[in-house]
């Protein structure tokens, strides 16, 4: 079997840790960039393992006809055609680990707790010798928090919010309806915009996806509520977020991701009050780097040697 590795930037320096285990574990492992997957060199390999941005559409599939499974190195893939891959018995693994899932849901409420608490504006304050505005403070405890996309990362959130005492609303498209299991309440999409102090989004962003949170849904939502962004920058129509900013309409957005990486210097978003922006890293440890490289490695392994699904 012949693999092919995308080199990821959030794999850095442990690039080499995972092509030396795959060596030791019989794989034939190449090296390549993203540029690789444009050319016919990708035409021998069997499975082809990067980033999940990485574009993997029907192109990539004509030129590689061997090609049997894509590893993404993390829980996304929104560079992949997942439709076109499964047309052709092209297999998909993703490696989000359980400690990764759990270091990501305290990183997204440690970004809601700071903008209920106005950190930005208590650094600002102290900044200029002054104190801020305490009428702008809130709690989570009497917050209703929607949730956007329900799967490892968003039910671990909803989990960890519920203990601190918010009401929670999920929206999905696998959900239906009515109260789950946990306690958390599954509505309708433009209902959780409407009535949710906090939205937090934990969505995929699959091939071809438009921005969730655009100019009409954040009409929709309630004046003065606060966006958190931890799951994909394109998610989010950054323009339209800045405006709402800007103009009040938002207090106050916490984004974690960007559609263009690292954020551009003209970025609508810098300068946008109220925003706290970190360079997608926010969940990022030691022990969930760990987690999510053996989850790769394990993944390429079992792709390329069984060819089943993990």
């Amino acid at each position: 079997m012949r693999v092919l590795l995308i080199t990821a930037p959030a794999l850095g320096h442990r690039e080499g840790e995972v092509l030396a285990e795959l060596h030791r574990g019989g794989i034939e492992v190449t090296r390549g960039e993203v540029a690789t997957l444009d050319s016919d060199e990708v035409a021998d390999f069997d499975v082809i393992a990067g980033p999940g941005s990485m574009r993997a559409d029907t192109g990539l599939f004509d030129r590689c006809p061997g090609l049997r499974g894509l590893v993404s190195f993390g829980s996304g893939c929104e560079g992949f055609d997942r439709p076109a891959a499964a047309a052709r018995s092209i297999t998909i693994a993703t490696g989000g680990a359980d400690r990764s899932v759990r270091d990501m849901a305290s990183a997204t409420i440690a970004l809601m707790l700071a903008l209920c608490h106005d950190l930005p504006g208590a650094i600002a304050a102290c900044a200029q010798g002054s104190r801020r505005d305490a009428t702008r403070v809130r709690t989570l405890e009497d917050a209703t928090v929607g949730i956007v996309g329900f799967g490892a990362i968003g039910r671990e959130t909803a989990r960890r919010l519920r203990a601190w005492g918010a009401r929670v609303l999920v929206f999905s498209r696998s959900l239906e309806a009515g109260t789950l299991a946990d306690g958390c309440e599954s509505v309708p999409l433009d209902r959780l915009l409407r009535t949710s102090d906090i939205v937090s989004l934990h969505a995929a962003l699959n091939h071809g996806d438009g921005p969730i949170i655009d100019e009409a849904s954040l009409a929709a939502m309630k004046p003065g509520a606060l966006l958190v962004n931890t799951a994909r920058g394109a998610l989010v129509d950054e323009r339209a977020v800045a405006s709402a900013l800007h103009s009040g309409r938002l207090g106050g957005a916490a984004l974690d991701c960007f559609a263009f990486e690292p954020l551009p210097a003209n970025s609508p978003l810098r300068g946008a009050p109220n925003a706290i922006l970190t360079p997608h890293q926010i969940g990022h440890t030691q022990a969930g780097a760990d987690a999510m490289v053996r989850t790769f490695i394990d993944n390429i392994i079992r792709v390329a040697t069984e060819g089943t699904r993990p």
